[in-house]
């Protein structure tokens, strides 16, 4: 008979075991399934970041060669910059940038604009232009500054690609 309890013994401890073991695979499956979306999610981040930076860039750019209108820029930047890191936005090195923004932003674009007759659209077309003409070489200025900005804060713009660490 004790034998027989030291096999039962035996054979509930391995079950006990076994099952434990199952458990601990099953906790290192799920960890490693949570690190790689958490992978993922940072891949898809840093992405968003990269094109986010890049369209600054680009805007900035174009202003700067003349090919987009000051404030259209301007409206433009802020709203990828507010995505990207909004601090940057209240940095004293874009003064003007947001000065230039709150002096315009009120001004009716798209539908809005066409919906107004002529004279309307000639007088917030002449506040625009003047607007563009005093804020034009300061603005050069910052749209320079902003196109050589590495933006420290976005921490994942800086980390290295799981990738391309080996």
């Amino acid at each position: 008979m004790s034998w027989l309890l030291f096999i039962v013994g035996i054979a509930i401890i391995f079950g006990l075991a076994f099952y434990a073991w199952r458990l601990s695979q099953q906790v290192k499956q799920q960890e490693q399934r949570q690190q790689q979306e958490l992978a993922e999610a940072d891949n898809h981040l840093r992405q968003k970041q990269r094109e986010l930076q890049q369209d600054i860039s680009f805007v900035a750019r174009a202003v700067l060669a003349e090919q987009c209108e000051i404030t259209e820029g301007v409206m433009r930047i802020q709203y990828l910059l507010s995505g990207l890191d909004p601090d940057v936005w209240k940095s004293d090195d874009l003064t003007t940038l947001r000065r230039h923004y709150d002096e315009t932003k009120h001004m009716p674009i798209l539908d809005d604009y066409k919906r107004l007759d002529k004279k309307q659209q000639f007088q917030i077309d002449r506040q625009r232009w003047t607007l563009e003409s005093e804020h034009k070489n300061a603005i050069e200025q910052e749209l320079h500054w902003l196109v050589e900005y590495h933006y420290p804060n976005v921490t994942l713009l800086h980390t290295p690609h799981p990738s391309s660490s080996h």
